[in-house]
């Protein structure tokens, strides 16, 4: 494409994500001094058409980008901004809370993400089950009943209210804790619910029915049901490509559903930085007048979650992908000394 033709397009697209009106060539040599007449920038437009950079809603309308238009726009002639200093000192004052739980991580970013971009955002939390078990400790809360605390290798954890002989004191129970732990310490959690308790100690197969419990809380009650965060989703109503109450409705819907977001993000792995996922390319056909992107976050040196901004096709791409860079690199930050 020569340098006329991306010129074109590039004020084009950035016209259209700022009106969300078709653009035609009278609009364009009256308010950006290209240097050709109408006439050309008409001739140039319909080349751009014809290659598949540009559509035309309405017969007499002006043009809009692509699918394809905006995918050449974000990685050939999108310029990326630095963030303002107000703005990522707000982010970065997000992170410095003295909670230092990583729900609490997840919710906050999930909003603070929302509320700068004005578009809806999912945070997925890191997986329990793909996780390393590292260790488990009990706190007492009467005779029978006990507070069991897991930990896995990457500092997430889990707690469940569980049944325990009442003849057990804390320090009784807390090493037994240490032997558990000694014994299944390395293993995958996602491995541990088939996992044969034998050959074990004696003071392990004395108390099958606790382990029993603590081995299936693993494998199944503490696992991802509640990964992901959702915030902002009815931003969604600000922007006039969604007038439709039809097109409304399954954006909402996909936004509601775990599932299908989960499903999203594993056809499209953690890759490392910012990725851009436009129209079709989502490959989920109730948000293909949507763009996401994603950026990824990390515990210690491994990727284990996402950010994630919704928008319509038109989202201001630059802006948006610089917010997730910092507030992705802010949050791997803040978990590294949670």
């Amino acid at each position: 494409m020569d340098a006329r033709k991306r010129s074109i397009l590039q004020v084009l697209t950035e016209d259209y994500i700022l009106s969300a009106e078709p653009v035609g060539s009278r609009t364009l040599a009256r308010k950006y001094n290209l240097g050709i007449s109408p006439a050309t920038i008409r001739n140039e437009m319909a080349d751009l058409e014809d290659w598949g950079f540009l559509e035309q809603p309405h017969t007499s309308a002006g043009r809009v980008p692509s699918d394809k238009g905006y995918r050449f726009y974000v990685d050939e002639l999108m310029a990326r901004p630095a963030i303002g200093h107000d703005l990522l000192e707000r982010i970065r004052a997000t992170y410095q809370s003295r909670i230092r739980e990583l729900e609490w991580f997840v919710h906050q970013t999930a909003r603070l993400v929302s509320d700068i971009t004005g578009y809806p955002s999912i945070v997925l939390a890191p997986s329990w089950e793909l996780g390393i078990f590292s260790a488990l400790r009990f706190v007492r809360l009467g005779p029978d009943q006990a507070l069991l605390i897991m930990r896995t290798e990457d500092g997430l954890t889990q707690n469940r209210t569980v049944s325990i002989p009442s003849e057990l004191s804390l320090a009784q129970l807390n090493e037994l804790a240490l032997e558990f732990s000694r014994e299944f310490s390395g293993m995958a959690i996602r491995d541990l619910q088939n996992y044969i308790l034998d050959p074990l100690s004696t003071s392990l197969k004395q108390h099958w029915s606790l382990w029993k419990s603590a081995l299936g809380w693993l494998a199944r009650d503490g696992s991802d049901e509640e990964r992901m965060t959702l915030a902002g989703p009815l931003n969604i109503l600000n922007y006039p490509e969604f007038n439709d109450i039809e097109k409304v409705r399954r954006v909402l819907g996909f936004l509601e559903q775990d599932k299908a977001v989960e499903q999203m993000a594993q056809t499209h792995p953690m890759t490392g930085g910012v990725t851009v996922l436009i129209g079709t390319e989502t490959s989920v056909a109730d948000i293909q007048d949507c763009s996401v992107v994603t950026a990824t976050y990390q515990m210690g040196e491994r990727i284990v979650g996402q950010v994630m901004v919704v928008g319509p096709r038109r989202m201001q791409y630059a802006y948006v992908m610089t917010v997730l860079e910092v507030v992705s690199d802010e949050l791997s930050q803040a978990l590294r000394w949670a």
